[in-house]
């Protein structure tokens, strides 16, 4: 398989993504200053958080799958985990600050720092990343214990960490996700894809280009735009 950890299209989903994120987490900031309703106990900003978390998590796999089938570059990788690691301590030092009851200590970020060393096994296997993939989320769905619950609330008392988070990626089962990127990053007809965007192509390809930095600046300014039309209205 050719060498080239980037698919248009790939990078395509990755900034749709970011977008996406952009507006759910604004829709988050407008809910604090009683804009708006926000909440994820069902309902619509459940799914659409469901929908952001996929169109990041399959890049996360075919990226993967792109960069080490044919024989994993170390030095590529640990490069991608230190900035993932720095990125994902960032979100958890500036979100103890700012919501001291409820910080980020595993989210988006930690995940897939996490399901990429998961993922390593299996980048050169896609058939079994797949099925293993959709296994995944099937055991997720059909039984009551396949969801590592127990794992979480048995932590949170030694690492004194908060009963609720503003942000918590469970490795099951979206690891199932990555996973499946594996298996989609395998297919060579991706190379020629490219979703039809229009106009807003420049803007979603440039997202998804440098997610990275803009998952790591972007609520600042709109938690700053929504604090200032509260301002403005009140």
């Amino acid at each position: 398989m050719q060498q080239n950890n980037r698919l248009y299209i790939i990078d395509q989903m990755r900034g749709i993504a970011v977008l996406l994120m952009a507006i759910f987490h604004f829709c988050y900031d407008l809910s604090l200053f009683n804009f708006i309703e926000f909440s994820l106990k069902g309902g619509f900003f459940s799914w659409f958080r469901y929908l952001i978390l996929t169109l990041f998590f399959i890049p996360v796999g075919a990226s993967l799958a792109l960069a080490h089938s044919a024989k994993i570059q170390w030095h590529k990788f640990i490069y991608r985990q230190g900035k993932l690691l720095v990125a994902a301590l960032i979100i958890s030092v500036s979100s103890y600050f700012m919501y001291p009851t409820s910080w980020v200590w595993f989210g988006v970020l930690h995940f897939i720092f996490i399901a990429s060393l998961l993922s390593l096994p299996l980048v050169n296997k896609p058939s079994l990343a797949g099925l293993f993939g959709l296994s995944i989320f099937l055991l997720f769905l059909l039984t009551p214990w396949f969801n590592l619950s127990f794992l979480y609330q048995a932590l949170h008392e030694p690492l004194h960490l908060p009963h609720g988070t503003i942000d918590l990626t469970r490795l099951i089962p979206w690891l199932g996700m990555v996973y499946i990127g594996i298996f989609i990053g395998h297919k060579r007809a991706l190379r020629r894809k490219r979703l039809p965007l229009g106009s807003i192509n420049t803007l979603i390809h440039w997202l998804g280009r440098n997610s990275l930095i803009v998952y790591l600046v972007h609520q600042l300014p709109l938690y700053a735009i929504a604090w200032l039309l509260n301002a403005w209205l009140h």
